[in-house]
């Protein structure tokens, strides 16, 4: 093996043309980050740093990773998510930006809520990494997060990333989605589903090759899941309760219609970064 500097590394890969199409020079300083555990402004101020025989093998190892169509996320085993960094494996689907807009919504109704009851008490469900859930627990230390879970593989690194974050106000259910709660127990609900359709044209490889599947695509054109959380939700969730679902960019007229048919109001949908109707909230008016 060939021990190299930052800036020999770089260039070497950047000249390569097998690496052309699938690395840009930001994946491979984040692969670079990674392996020499230092922060950017050392890696912008030595780029005539030698990388170890330890870190070598690990830069190299990323990077025929990342050759192989791997998302850099899993490559690292970590993702940045609103202001945390959270562990992530082929167990879990990455955090992605887009779903971060999910949590000062959150946030500005929960205070309402809390100002209101002096309690609330949150459910994520389907935590996969817990990226939602834990961020709200970090930014409201008054309120109760509930995560819950069902797949082994994705519990293992919520547990982990549960763990890091060292909080008194959250914890962890094993659920098949609603099954294990209560009537009348929550006052907000917010989940990211399984919403695609396994007829779908539109997943891209490195999701399609390395995501997990279980947090992918959804029966009845990816409708299943988001039904069943919309009908468990309206036991769960308290009179005025709130439900803060994602769901794909052609599913919203859908998703509406079906909260109307099972006494939700106040539909609201929120846009992702790309003007997509890729949220919805409403109001629960049932009591169980």
């Amino acid at each position: 093996m060939i021990i190299k500097t930052i800036k020999n590394n770089i260039n070497s890969i950047l000249k390569k043309e097998f690496y052309k199409n699938n690395i840009t020079k930001k994946d491979i300083e984040f692969c670079l980050l990674e392996s020499i555990q230092k922060n950017r402004s050392f890696l912008l101020t030595h780029d005539d740093y030698a990388l170890t025989y330890k870190e070598q093998n690990k830069f190299d190892d990323f990077i025929y990773k990342l050759s192989q169509g791997m998302p850099l996320a899993y490559v690292l085993g970590n993702q940045y998510f609103y202001k945390y960094k959270y562990i992530v494996d082929q167990n879990v689907l990455i955090p992605r930006n887009e779903t971060e807009i999910l949590i000062p919504k959150i946030l500005d109704y929960g205070d309402k809520i809390y100002k209101k009851k002096k309690r609330l008490t949150l459910i994520d469900l389907g935590a996969g990494s817990g990226c939602i859930g834990l961020s709200v627990a970090k930014e409201r230390k008054n309120w109760e997060i509930i995560l819950t879970e069902k797949y082994a593989g994705a519990l293992k690194i919520l547990k982990r990333n549960y763990d890091n974050f060292k909080l008194n106000n959250c914890h962890i259910i094993l659920s098949d989605w609603l099954k294990a709660f209560n009537t009348n127990m929550a006052d907000i609900i917010v989940s990211n589903p399984p919403y695609i359709s396994r007829k779908s044209d539109f997943v891209e490889n490195s999701v399609k090759n390395f995501e997990p599947i279980t947090a992918l695509y959804s029966k009845n054109m990816g409708f299943y899941d988001i039904e069943k959380i919309i009908l468990g939700s309206r036991r769960v969730l308290k009179k005025d309760g709130l439900l803060f679902l994602e769901n794909g960019y052609n599913q919203s007229n859908r998703v509406i219609r079906y909260l109307q048919e099972n006494s939700y109001e106040d539909i609201n949908t929120i846009l992702d970064y790309n003007n997509i109707n890729r949220f919805t909230l409403s109001r629960n008016t049932k009591n169980g």
